[in-house]
């Protein structure tokens, strides 16, 4: 297991993510959709941010602070632990919840996979 250095997450990165995308991506999934799924739209839309914004500047700060490598950086394996888990506690204590949220292995049986 990673050591959790930055405010309970193995990096600042994956922090950040987790500070700006927490909101939506819980939402989305109580609306219907997978963790997984809306953590990579989320690397996506960071990736496609960064392209945005570094076809506006140029520089080596540019290049320091806006690279597609930060992604890698993300620790997202870990995100996706860290709001199924939250998505499970929720469930277990609110009961309007329960029932809304379901795990892989039950989507997969519901999917006759």
């Amino acid at each position: 297991m990673a050591e959790r250095t930055y405010n309970g997450f193995t990096n600042r990165e994956t922090w950040l993510v987790n500070v700006y995308y927490r909101e939506s991506i819980l939402e989305n999934v109580t609306n219907g959709e997978t963790v997984e799924g809306n953590l990579e739209y989320v690397k996506e839309a960071i990736k496609d941010r960064i392209d945005r914004h570094s076809a506006l500047t140029s520089g080596i700060v540019q290049d320091m602070i806006c690279s597609t490598e930060i992604t890698n950086k993300i620790n997202w394996l870990e995100l996706e632990d860290h709001y199924t888990k939250e998505l499970e506690f929720q469930a277990k204590t609110n009961p309007q919840l329960e029932g809304m949220y379901i795990d892989d292995e039950e989507w997969e049986k519901e999917m006759g996979r």
